[in-house]
């Protein structure tokens, strides 16, 4: 289906879910060592704040400012939800780059590694959230039109002098 130009197409069903599935990410991303479910990490406060609440809030951010802009517009700007893509999937690189350490450990045998999943899983789960949110808005901000330069007074629309044709 080809699109046309100027016409805002509306978003499929995959970019309108994006940003409810990065709110959903993001609280998981940010709890997940504080939760009662998971196996226990004796790790430092500030670890985990830097490993898991900062990268969780960002993506909760990014999400919760997609939802607002695609509820106020038709069609969601291409730019600003590559940009969004982009931010959740640093975030998980962040995430998973932090706990690299962790899976040494694990495979080492120094932590278990039903903990080391447990606190690394989330970091791959929002680098796929990022990866699949910057692909699926790519080809929208390629096509986002960029505003035209309004021409001077008494030039024509390349900037060039305009004359009055004498008759």
């Amino acid at each position: 289906m080809a699109k046309t130009a100027g016409a805002a197409q509306p978003p499929g069903p995959l970019r309108r879910g994006l940003p409810y599935a990065g709110l959903a990410v993001g609280v998981w991303a940010a709890v997940a060592p504080y939760a009662l479910l998971g196996p226990d990490l004796n790790a430092a406060a500030k670890n985990e704040f830097v490993d898991h609440v900062a990268p969780g809030a960002l993506i909760l951010i990014l999400s919760a400012v997609a939802v607002v802009r695609a509820r106020s517009a038709p069609a969601p700007g291409g730019g600003s939800f590559l940009l969004a893509g982009f931010g959740i999937l640093l975030a998980g690189l962040w995430m998973t780059a932090t706990h690299l350490p962790l899976v040494k450990d694990a495979r080492n045998d120094l932590v278990a590694t039903d903990v080391a999943a447990w606190h690394t899983l989330p970091g791959l789960v929002v680098m796929a959230l990022g990866a699949v949110w910057a692909a699926s808005s790519w080809s929208d901000a390629a096509e986002e039109p960029t505003p035209a330069k309004a021409a001077k007074p008494g030039t024509g629309t390349s900037g060039t002098k305009t004359t009055k044709a004498k008759g």
